[in-house]
């Protein structure tokens, strides 16, 4: 059997009546508490579609947001939010992740409550969230952009949303909006590396891409670079040839000067 450890959301905070507990906490909040989290445990699309089952509970003292998992991941992700504690910042975090944690720092400036994370792994709190502490994700500059993506092609369809699924070197694995004709026209692309001309949108800082629609398809061909490259030597050895005081014609391309 598996073993499992658990992490941890406490909610400090005040009411009229008093302390912060349960029962003043509404459906609609929960719901919300349960899908930050997931979040903040699993960020990318491939971590939340291959992710464990994870169990829930809540406790007094003040509203304690209790989460069970496998042990490893419990492990890892408190070793995550301890060093970003030690650091006093979210660089660290996937940009999903680094946003829940700013989520709950501007709720923590607006209501004063407190955000607390531990886990079973360490006696230790790993993360405080308070109206004292800075964990604000840097705010980042998009731009409208377009590129080349080479890469398989993996998936394609969608019945609301039409797309294709693209494995690259360089960003990994992205989805691009394209339209019926696009994906039925043509040879068959699935499973096959291929080009993309694609528009949308690119984090200045981190190089993420976002939005992405697909412009055409540029078939993808290995030999072509090799090819390119042969013809520019034959080029550059013909006009080499045509230069008679080779030393002389670099000198005077240097401006004169010796090495």
């Amino acid at each position: 059997m598996e073993q499992t450890g658990h992490i941890s959301v406490t909610i400090i905070g005040k009411t009229i009546a008093g302390t912060l507990n349960p029962k003043d906490i509404d459906i609609a909040e929960t719901r919300e508490m349960l899908t930050d989290v997931e979040t903040l445990l699993f960020p990318t699309k491939t971590e939340k579609d291959e992710r464990p089952k994870v169990a829930y509970e809540v406790k007094d003292g003040s509203v304690k947001n209790i989460f069970y998992l496998p042990l490893a991941k419990a492990i890892m992700f408190s070793a995550l939010m301890a060093e970003v504690g030690n650091r006093g910042n979210i660089d660290l975090l996937e940009p999903k992740a680094a946003a829940i944690i700013d989520k709950w720092q501007r709720k923590s400036y607006n209501s004063g409550r407190q955000y607390i994370i531990t886990s079973s792994i360490s006696e230790d709190d790993l993360l405080t969230i308070s109206n004292e502490s800075r964990f604000i994700a840097p705010q980042s500059d998009w731009v409208n952009t377009s590129l080349y993506l080479y890469g398989k092609i993996y998936e394609e369809g969608g019945l609301s949303k039409v797309n294709l699924h693209i494995l690259t070197d360089r960003y990994g694995k992205l989805t691009v909006n394209a339209t019926e004709k696009q994906l039925t026209e043509g040879d068959q692309k699935l499973f096959k590396i291929y080009g993309l001309w694609v528009k949308g949108k690119q984090n200045l800082a981190s190089g993420q891409l976002k939005d992405l629609e697909l412009i055409d398809y540029l078939k993808y061909q290995p030999e072509y670079d090799e090819i390119v490259l042969q013809k520019l030597i034959k080029k550059a050895t013909t006009n080499w040839a045509r230069i008679g005081d080779k030393d002389e014609w670099l000198q005077e391309i240097r401006g004169g000067v010796n090495e």
